[in-house]
């Protein structure tokens, strides 16, 4: 019961999730992307906020990047590539250029994504980090072992142990007609799963977790008689 209202409590935290990226996508694109950096930097002690785009400046770490893994797209598995741009000030922003597929070696032999040198602008939509629904177990993430760094929805600390110095907590999803990136079509993800999809899966969760309460009680019932 408490593993099915917890699924069912997730998927209405990601509905509502979408529903004010949804509306934040809406009003962004009515006006001109800030710097990343200057809204760090302001008085008010702002902080991006989720769904608004931002423009940063720095440097692509292409030597050690995150692949984001089990992500389908056409039916084919392959992972998101979260590159880190390094700012002037050291810290680490990851910037998520899109989807790659597996390469011809599998999972043994995950593809390496080249990356611009020197200087870049980039910019993008501001979201969390992605979640999983539950998380089962330990994660052996900070092995510290190999890049690219196969991850499975890693947390910030588990992004964090990668890096030396300090990462966002976040992630700027690359502007899709940036060359610079992989396949990727962000609005295409929210009309293919919008957020009243979310709660009818949360519905039928919580219609799950009921179930399992009434068989609970009708079968201690019957013992007891």
């Amino acid at each position: 019961m408490a593993a099915l209202s917890s699924l069912g409590i997730w998927q209405i935290q990601r509905g509502e999730s979408k529903q004010a990226m949804l509306a934040q996508r809406q009003a962004a694109g009515k006006s001109p992307a800030r710097d990343f950096l200057e809204v760090e930097r302001g008085e008010d002690g702002a902080t991006p906020a989720y769904g608004l785009r931002y423009t940063l400046t720095g440097r692509l770490d292409a030597r050690r990047q995150v692949l984001f893994d089990n992500q389908v797209r056409n039916e084919r598995i392959g992972y998101h590539v979260w590159t880190p741009l390094v700012l002037a000030n050291g810290r680490r922003v990851m910037v998520d250029r899109g989807w790659v597929p597996l390469g011809p070696g599998g999972r043994a032999e995950p593809p390496d994504p080249a990356a611009p040198a020197g200087e870049v602008t980039m910019t993008g939509v501001w979201r969390d980090l992605p979640r999983p629904g539950m998380r089962l177990g330990g994660d052996a993430a900070c092995r510290l072992e190999g890049w690219p760094r196969v991850l499975n929805y890693p947390d910030i600390e588990q992004l964090r142990c990668q890096y030396e110095g300090d990462v966002a907590n976040g992630l700027l999803l690359l502007d899709e007609a940036d060359p610079r990136g992989f396949a990727r079509n962000w609005q295409n993800q929210f009309e293919q799963m919008p957020p009243v999809r979310h709660f009818g899966y949360a519905l039928q969760w919580f219609a799950m977790a009921c179930a399992v309460a009434v068989i609970f009680v009708v079968l201690n019932l019957r013992r007891i008689r």
